[in-house]
């Protein structure tokens, strides 16, 4: 949703641009970056002195895109949170008459409080406010995100029950998993569907070995899964790929999940 916006917010600064000369010469001027600030009384400020935590504004009414550290907004009057320290620039683009406008801000910033270090932070997002993961299944050719493998390679496909057409017994791909942090501690919830009551527990990432440990809840498709210690083979923005060896029932197997951040799509 985020990119279509984007898409027809400069496809229409892009018509604007490209029309004749002498259609062009009868157009509004473009304003200059301040005197489009001053007017709609834009402002960007740290919430405390050295902050990461930067407070945007400008006056209802206008189309307005906010850019940085690769965080996007749209709205009039929002709140980011900066991952790092230092001199950060922040962009404002304003639709005007006369075309699109660029204001550019910076701010200081010296203090990351709670910040949650990657790789984990991908999991949970950079401040534990939670992250929630579904199944690939748009992944390659769509039947590659819960299969079999070698016991010594994950990578290495032995079957893949979906291009059979054998589902998990649970029916458990329709799953959705949602990591987060609350104060110390961090917690996964899987929502079943349709409908049923979400399940929470605990986890816990070793970064060091790349291992997750669950408790008290379980990953959607149980009919594969031996033990509650799961080998994180792939983890990053975007994708999330879970590994067991000696596993299935004669334990003599791989079995590998692969989830994607909800809303991503494989190009």
């Amino acid at each position: 949703m985020k990119n279509t916006v984007l898409f027809i917010f400069f496809f229409v600064i892009l018509l604007v641009s490209c029309e004749p000369i002498e259609d062009r010469e009868n157009l509004p001027r473009l304003e200059s970056p301040e005197e489009v600030a001053q007017k709609v009384n834009l402002n960007v400020e740290n919430t405390f002195p050295g902050g990461n935590i930067i407070a945007l504004s400008v006056d209802d009414g206008y189309v307005v895109h906010w850019e940085t550290e690769g965080i996007d907004s749209f709205k009039n009057k929002d709140t980011i949170r900066l991952r790092s320290t230092g001199e950060k620039e922040i962009i404002c683009n304003i639709a005007t008459k006369g075309g699109t406008v660029s204001i550019s801000r910076t701010v200081e910033v010296t203090s990351v409080p709670d910040l949650v270090p990657e790789p984990l932070a991908f999991l949970v997002d950079y401040f534990g406010d939670g992250r929630t993961w579904v199944y690939a299944s748009d992944y390659d050719d769509g039947t590659l995100h819960w299969y079999l493998s070698a016991p010594y390679d994950w990578q290495e496909l032995w079957w893949a029950p979906l291009a059979d057409g054998v589902s998990p017994e649970d029916g458990g791909l329709e799953d959705e998993l949602f990591f987060e942090k609350i104060d110390d501690k961090y917690y996964l919830t899987v929502t079943s569907s349709p409908g049923e009551e979400p399940v929470t527990g605990e986890f816990f990432f070793d970064e060091e070995q790349m291992l997750l440990t669950l408790d008290g809840v379980e990953i959607p498709d149980g009919d594969h899964i031996y033990k509650n210690v799961f080998e994180v083979k792939v983890l990053n923005e975007n994708e999330l790929v879970l590994f067991q060896d000696e596993a299935g029932a004669a334990q003599n197997s791989g079995w590998v999940w692969r989830f994607k951040r909800k809303g991503y799509k494989y190009p």
